[in-house]
């Protein structure tokens, strides 16, 4: 029997083989390599762009705080200056490629643009008449992030209407047919000249400029102060263009009824409720100034003083020697008394009937009334000063 003969692989061909599994190995390693690389070069992308989208919204932030902390000095149609229909936008000063979030942490531009077109989302706003000239307190802000190489584009339509904004240094505003008022005496002053605010602390920024003594947001109402304020009365109303024949009031209105209300509805539930009747208690402090609502008759009298925000949903008289410096928002009734030996308000005072009667402003006495921006930087981080009414993202 002859032996078997034992078969023999030829020689070099493990070698082929060897060779064909490690490039087959490399191929894949190679892909595998790539998918990650890949995975990865997206990732980081994903990453920067999402950082760059929150660069450019803080570039929105920054542009609302600069435009409402110096809008009492330099107004949206100042900023708008040099605008045209066809090249709408106004650069922000100050914040070109602004890197105020640290190094390596990306930057963010800013633009101004007036609301030229309608804007049609719910509830829908007015477009505005002329690029260089703001009317309604609305204008667009264009911001643009970078983020390493990454970069977005947002833009937001804000309403800087505002109780920090006020048109007069007291705002009446239409309730059931035009506004009404009693001014008695010859000694009462209501002035927007801005006034420095009494107690240094807890108060910012700078005196300068002015606005209307009285602003109402009618016809009728400008016709109805006028024949309350007698001939020698009128200088007792000071402020932009008054004169000793012509008080300081003007029908510039710029807030609604329904825009004050509903800034005393955002703000109530945060407030601390105080008593109504004769009330001669301090309330807040220079230092911390607070929110209160009373939503009885109420008379703040004798020496006490006041700091903050008042809401109050009656009637509201300010008598005696009584000082507060901040905002009162006085609605519901819309009925409001500056009289006393003393009394002053240093900020800005609003009335609106929102119950179906004349909104009614009484001025006699020694009372007072002050605008003083510096009152109001006291209390702006407790009242929105703009509202983002629209947003979209644009790259």
């Amino acid at each position: 029997m002859r032996s078997a003969r034992r078969r023999r692989i030829p020689r070099g061909a493990i070698l082929v083989v060897g060779l064909l599994l490690l490039t087959l190995l490399a191929t894949l390693g190679t892909g595998l390599l790539s998918s990650s690389m890949t995975e990865n070069v997206v990732a980081v992308n994903d990453i920067n762009a999402q950082r760059a989208f929150a660069v450019a919204e803080a570039g929105i932030a920054h542009a609302r705080r600069v435009i409402a902390a110096n809008i009492h000095t330099t107004s949206l149609t100042s900023r708008l200056s040099g605008a045209t229909s066809t090249a709408p936008e106004v650069a922000l000063s100050g914040l070109s490629n602004y890197a105020g979030l640290g190094t390596g942490n990306g930057t963010y531009s800013a633009w101004i643009s007036n609301n030229l077109t309608a804007y049609s989302k719910s509830p829908g706003y007015a477009a505005d008449a002329a690029a260089a000239a703001d009317s309604d307190n609305r204008v667009w802000i264009r911001s643009v992030g970078t983020y390493r190489n990454a970069t977005r584009t947002v833009r937001a339509l804000v309403d800087f209407s505002s109780v920090l904004n006020p048109p007069g240094t007291i705002t009446l505003i239409d309730g059931t047919g035009a506004d009404t008022a009693t001014v008695n005496g010859n000694a009462f002053l209501v002035t927007g000249n801005d006034t420095a605010a009494p107690t240094a602390t807890g108060a910012c920024g700078s005196v300068e400029g002015s606005l209307y003594g009285v602003s109402v947001n009618s016809a009728s109402s400008l016709t109805a102060l006028g024949n309350a304020v007698a001939s020698n009365q009128e200088d007792n109303i000071t402020g932009t263009g008054g004169t000793a024949e012509q008080g300081s009031y003007a029908n510039n209105g710029s807030i609604s009824a329904s825009t004050l209300q509903s800034v005393a509805n955002a703000l109530t539930p945060g407030a601390t409720a105080i008593p109504g009747g004769s009330n001669s208690s301090d309330y807040g402090t220079a230092a911390a100034p607070g929110i209160f609502v009373a939503t009885s008759d109420i008379k703040l009298l004798g020496n006490g003083k006041g700091y903050g925000v008042l809401i109050v949903t009656a009637d509201f008289e300010m008598a005696g020697n009584y000082k507060w410096e901040g905002v009162i928002l006085v609605v519901g009734a819309g009925t409001a008394s500056i009289t006393g030996a003393d009394s002053k308000l240093y900020g800005s005072l609003f009335l609106a009937n929102t119950q179906g009667g004349a909104t009614h402003v009484t001025l006699s006495g020694n009372g007072g009334a002050y605008f003083s921006s510096q009152a109001l930087c006291r209390v702006e981080n407790l009242v929105p000063s703009s509202t983002v009414i629209g947003w979209e993202q644009t790259g």
